[in-house]
């Protein structure tokens, strides 16, 4: 009797991924006249084209960079995006986002003389002929890449750039989408930069996409900073370096406020409090941001205007205003002996909730044809609106009390329901809408939380 040891009985555990060995020689010629000219002989006699490459190793792999002019990606690069319903083990790709791929289109289209379209990773599972002059020890080296139409490259990272470029299929009866190279000529004399990869392994492959995946997305603050491309953004700018508040105050890195910053707020909290100026509307998706913004905000004058007239606004409730008179007078440090968190707990002028009912109101005030009207409601919005925390003013609105073990705790609700009943709130207090009345002259009604509408 064959006794069965611990060992061979217990569950195996699952081995590692082990991807086949690759190697790859380059034909390798004695100076680079010979490389290239050997290079495009071959090419002659199979119809083929030579691009010069930089040759270098990641690891035990051998990479090529170049770059493809844009008119011959549909010739050469295949996409091979998973589909619903089937395995994505037996595909190079994600499912494409149509959405995704149609924005960069957009943009694309938008801005022919002016745009970034960062490197695509490709890999080519046959051995092409890659053509270098022999010896050198140095990191990289020049070749010469010989592509025919029977070479295939796979794309491995950069689908929705390549699809956002030459088309992709839609789905529905053999529908296809165009790309931007269908709808504007000067792209097709463009280029954009590849990096090659000799891996004949898909499993290696959909590795590699993970990896190239490993990136973390941009704060929103950054981004507004970053992206002046957007009317708004730049208009953001102009506000916070023009007002006494705001400069030298504002987190411009951060996603999140921490709780003990010395800053007064985070760059794309004041960015929602633009945004209900310029369109009444703090949560607007970015996509109708855009296209509002390119009404609004799309000439200097109307930018001009636009920034003069909210730094009226900010300039009156700084000079009026608690605590706010107090913040511009501290250093830009973060005020004396660390006042900010503290200010920040007790008014609700200092949070980002605070900051969407402002922009929220003065976009109703600026409806007031006048300049002087308008800043006498800009000054009762300062003094007549008790913006402590906790007055009762808020409760029932953008204020939750709840009650826990031996206190009740303040929360601030942050979705656009609460934020509505507030600004009519206050609009009731300015005159602004008659009570019981929302912004469509509706009468307005608001959740107890108790499952009654009071």
């Amino acid at each position: 009797m064959t006794m069965t040891s611990a060992a061979e009985s217990a569950t195996p555990t699952p081995a590692e991924p082990v991807y086949e060995s690759f190697t790859y020689s380059p034909i390798e010629h004695p100076d680079l006249p010979t490389a290239r000219g050997a290079a495009r002989d071959e090419a002659d006699s199979s119809f083929g084209q030579v691009f010069p490459v930089i040759v270098f190793k990641q690891g035990r792999r051998t990479m090529l960079s170049t770059s493809f002019p844009m008119r011959l990606l549909a010739r050469y690069i295949t996409l091979d995006p998973a589909v619903k319903g089937e395995s994505p083990r037996e595909k190079y790709n994600r499912p494409l986002m149509s959405d995704h791929a149609r924005s960069i289109r957009e943009y694309l289209m938008d801005n022919p003389d002016d745009y970034l379209l960062p490197s695509v990773t490709l890999n080519v599972t046959s051995r092409p002929s890659l053509h270098v002059q022999a010896g050198g020890d140095g990191i990289a080296r020049l070749g010469y890449l010989v592509v025919t139409e029977a070479t295939e490259f796979h794309v491995t990272d950069g689908q929705h750039r390549i699809a956002g470029l030459i088309g992709y299929a839609t789905g529905r009866s053999n529908g296809r989408a165009p790309g931007a190279l269908d709808e504007v000529d000067s792209l097709r004399g463009d280029a954009i930069s590849v990096l090659i990869v000799l891996e004949p392994n898909r499993s290696r492959t959909q590795q590699d996409f993970a990896d190239a995946a490993q990136t973390k997305q941009i704060p929103a603050s950054l981004l507004a900073v970053y992206n002046t491309r957007e009317p708004i953004n730049q208009v953001l700018a102009r506000i916070t370096e023009g007002s006494d508040l705001l400069r030298g105050r504002i987190d411009e890195m951060s996603k999140t406020l921490p709780k003990m910053s010395q800053h007064v707020f985070l760059l794309n909290q004041v960015r929602g409090m633009v945004k209900g100026l310029l369109v009444g509307d703090y949560a607007m998706s970015e996509d109708s941001l855009s296209r509002n913004a390119a009404t609004r905000l799309g000439t200097r004058q109307q930018r001009d205007v636009f920034v003069e007239e909210t730094l009226t606004l900010l300039n009156v409730l700084t000079a009026s205003m608690e605590p706010w008179i107090a913040v511009a007078e501290m250093p830009k440090s973060g005020g004396q002996n660390g006042q900010i968190p503290a200010l920040r707990n007790e008014w609700i002028n200092m949070t980002a909730t605070g900051l969407n009912v402002i922009g929220h109101v003065a976009f109703q005030i600026n409806k007031t044809p006048d300049l002087a009207g308008r800043v006498a409601l800009y000054k009762r919005l300062a003094t007549d609106i008790p913006w402590r925390r906790s007055d009762a003013f808020w409760t029932g609105n953008i204020i939750t009390r709840e009650a826990r073990t031996s206190a009740s705790v303040d929360k601030i609700n942050t979705t656009r329901g609460p934020v509505n009943l507030a600004v009519n709130k206050v609009l009731v207090v300015l005159g602004l809408r008659a009570p019981e009345q929302d912004e469509n002259g509706q009468r307005a009604v608001a959740d107890t939380g108790d499952g009654m509408i009071a």
